[in-house]
């Protein structure tokens, strides 16, 4: 489900409640990925639970969000996920205190196009699942996917 530009990370036992897990990608290591294993991005330009990615940044960037309470699998802490309000529609996932992306060049399960992409004034990461930007792998070789894609 897409509302205002927004995409709703999806939980297949609770449609529209966000289920955030981990993936391994071979030049970062473990990452946040959705329940459809797409990439989970941080806008180092955000403040602590503040997103400030909207308008043309959020339609390249749409926000990852949950229609209720998220909840985590693999090696990503349910400690760790909550949500934020927007103004536009549901709530932010946020993790670690980052609010959560997908980047719009990312069209697969394992794409991580936006790795170290700096747009809108700052870079943005994937997320480990220690709630840090994931390190290794830049977006310089745009197609870079997960082995065996």
């Amino acid at each position: 489900m897409v509302a205002a530009g927004c995409a709703t990370a999806t939980n297949s036992l609770h449609p529209g409640r966000a289920e955030i897990g981990t993936e391994r990608v071979s030049s970062l290591g473990q990452i946040l990925v959705d329940g459809k294993g797409r990439t989970l991005y941080l806008f180092v330009a955000d403040l602590p639970n503040q997103s400030s990615c909207d308008g043309a940044c959020a339609a390249i960037w749409p926000p990852a969000t949950s229609a209720g309470p998220p909840t985590a699998r693999g090696a990503a802490q349910q400690s760790q996920l909550t949500t934020i309000p927007r103004p536009e529609g549901p709530r932010q996932l946020v993790y670690g205190g980052h609010p959560l992306y997908y980047y719009q060049a990312d069209t697969g399960r394992g794409d991580i196009r936006g790795q170290a992409l700096t747009q809108f004034g700052a870079e943005w990461y994937a997320v480990s699942p220690q709630g840090q930007q994931a390190e290794g792998g830049t977006s310089a070789g745009h197609g870079a996917r997960r082995p065996g894609r």
